[in-house]
């Protein structure tokens, strides 16, 4: 899509529908909030389901993690990346399915905006690595012969996948910077290469270019007399 201020913009992109879902299906951001979304699942839900056990029956609970907040930690950061990844995946669509002529600053503050939220979550699945890792291994080893194969495999899982989100948020980030040096640098082309009609090159007139000149100029035909040297 290009930038030119078309009366066009905001519009849904239905003119050309295979270079659309061409588009889309070669998006890599929407794979990797896919992939994002299904690690944010495993983190939490191992936490939920593994991680934390009853102490008595007055409802005390610890955490299997040396009984340190770590399985809090991971939860929280474990559902709030889910909900950040499913709301940056609207955007992500939003913005193959969306043509935003025109409202290139626009785009730009959400790409700023996006670069901005997963960068401070990158940091927090480092902070949850690390975290459980170390509680982890500050486990004594006569609570862990303890863990069944299941809880171990909760317990281990957590700090794998954890240390994935890592990569994964990095890869999206760079995916970000990549797609906004595009957007800043070549403000009247797509990605493809196309402009706006979809056609290869650059068929766009000069600034300067004026139609009633060319209406004044003489036109060539039967009539036309070549010059005399």
């Amino acid at each position: 899509m290009n930038f030119n201020g078309s009366p066009a913009a905001l519009k849904i992109r239905t003119e050309q529908p295979v270079v659309f879902l061409k588009e889309f299906a070669l998006s890599p951001l929407i794979y990797l909030r896919l992939v994002g979304i299904l690690f944010s699942i495993i983190v939490f839900g191992c936490m939920s389901d593994k991680g934390i056990v009853k102490k008595n029956n007055a409802g005390d609970s610890a955490c299997l993690y040396n009984g340190s907040g770590a399985c809090n930690y991971a939860i929280g950061i474990g559902v709030i990346a889910f909900l950040i990844c499913i709301a940056f995946l609207f955007k992500d669509v939003a913005m193959v399915v969306v043509d935003f002529s025109g409202y290139i600053i626009a785009k730009t503050g959400i790409i700023i905006l996006d670069l901005i939220v997963n960068g401070f979550w990158c940091f927090l699945w480092f902070v949850c690595f690390c975290y459980t890792t170390d509680q982890y291994r500050k486990t004594e080893d006569i609570f862990k012969s303890n863990y069944s194969a299941s809880v171990t495999n909760c317990l281990r899982a957590t700090i794998t996948f954890s240390f994935f989100s890592v990569i994964l948020w990095i890869a999206i980030i760079v995916f970000n910077v990549l797609f906004l040096i595009w957007i800043l640098r070549g403000t009247d082309r797509d990605c493809r290469g196309l402009n706006a009609a979809g056609q290869e090159g650059d068929n766009d007139a000069p600034e300067n270019y004026d139609d009633e000149e060319e209406k004044k100029m003489p036109q060539g035909g039967d009539n036309y007399t070549p010059p005399e040297y």
